[in-house]
């Protein structure tokens, strides 16, 4: 499967504190079957003959780590979830992935809107209005979907969906 969404590389980095929720979810029609989970300080793996759990720093993963496309979070943002989920199909049938990424940014609503509607604009996004965040496609085509929410007078909650083949 084309690296999808695994285009969203980042580099994680080990820290104290409450970390970020990475789960990676692989399937396919051939009955191989996958996860991996990193939670609290704990990296679950579980797959088709091997099945094991290991402590393991937390990371946090924040905006510098995370690219979409070339469109990065806005400053300062952090990432409490982020996950994989990935359908390997059999013969010509098209492979699926959907990346989500749940995020903080530490600005008012109209800011970080701001700043996404220049930064997709400038990589090339096609997309539209979809209630306080925006729908549209990468310029590769793949589908996004960004919802924001205030969170007070100076915070932002966000969620970003981008799925491919």
């Amino acid at each position: 499967m084309r690296p999808l969404l695994l285009l969203l590389p980042f580099a994680l980095a080990a820290c104290g504190g409450s970390g970020t929720s990475v789960t990676i979810d692989a399937k396919s029609d051939d009955g191989d079957n996958s996860s991996v989970r990193m939670e609290n300080g704990t990296l679950a793996i579980k797959g088709d003959g091997f099945q094991g759990s290991f402590k393991v720093p937390q990371i946090k993963v924040t905006a510098e780590n995370f690219d979409m496309n070339g469109v990065k979070l806005y400053p300062g943002s952090e990432i409490s979830n982020f996950h994989v989920a990935a359908n390997d199909r059999a013969g010509t049938a098209k492979d699926e992935g959907k990346v989500t990424a749940s995020f903080t940014s530490p600005a008012a609503l109209a800011t970080v809107q701001s700043w996404f509607r220049d930064k997709l604009t400038a990589k090339g996004f096609k997309y539209t209005a979809q209630g306080d965040g925006f729908a549209g496609t990468t310029e590769d085509g793949d589908p996004f979907t960004l919802d924001l929410t205030a969170d007070g007078a100076n915070k932002t909650k966000g969620q970003i969906e981008v799925r491919g083949s």
